[in-house]
């Protein structure tokens, strides 16, 4: 692990034990029986007028038009969620807090909206850049606070540290100290540093490396 390579102090335990994160992520995953919810009604809705109208009739046609999209939308958006929340238990449970010094700054980053340049649209984006004990940059990733769901932190905010369980060539979970607030990150592009085949394996029970790819490749 690079943080212990630097020297980094590692937190023992994995963060998933931190105070606080298992019952944000409970919450964040109770919001999936909303989206279970709501496909269940679509569904039955669509069923119901099916049946009713049968398959044939100009009822059936016009539920098909304007209930079957929707119900593919209700059933995308639900996936994507417990995606997510499964992203997150994964990478908590897999690995325990590093503690990163950092700094704060503006970073150029790829955006949907901005300035145009070798092909791509550009814009600046607030970031903690994870330094190296020489004080060069290792990486940049969002501020952990921002978009923040959950109850307030216990410590006070640093600008000069956070806590990050994951691995950096890939991304993982970011964190104020103290674990709270946290957020999930991913590097847009892997970094080009090769890890130990311990760091793949923690990489890919975590999820953040598939299973039948190399870093690298």
């Amino acid at each position: 692990m690079i943080a212990e390579e630097y020297g980094y102090e590692v937190l023992p335990g994995v963060a998933l034990d931190t105070p606080g994160v298992e019952e944000v992520l409970r919450r964040r995953e109770r919001g999936l029986r909303w989206g279970v919810l709501a496909l269940a009604v679509e569904v039955t809705a669509t069923v119901a007028v099916l049946v009713t109208a049968g398959p044939g009739s100009a009822a059936a046609a016009v539920t098909a038009v304007c209930l079957v999209p929707v119900v593919a939308v209700t059933a995308g958006l639900t996936w994507l969620w417990w995606r997510a929340r499964r992203k997150e238990r994964l990478v908590l449970r897999t690995y325990g807090w590093q503690v990163w010094p950092v700094r704060t700054a503006e970073v150029r980053v790829v955006a949907a909206e901005g300035e145009r340049a070798r092909g791509r649209r550009w814009a600046t984006d607030g970031r903690v850049v994870l330094l190296q004990p020489d004080g060069r940059s290792h990486c940049s990733f969002p501020v952990p606070g921002d978009g923040w769901d959950g109850p307030p932190p216990r410590t006070r905010h640093r600008d000069d540290q956070v806590w990050f369980a994951g691995d950096t060539r890939f991304g993982g979970m970011i964190a104020e100290p103290g674990g709270l607030p946290f957020r999930y990150v991913v590097r847009s592009a892997p970094g080009k540093r090769r890890g130990s085949g311990a760091e793949d394996e923690l990489a890919r029970r975590a999820g953040l490396l598939p299973r039948n790819r190399r870093p690298g490749s």
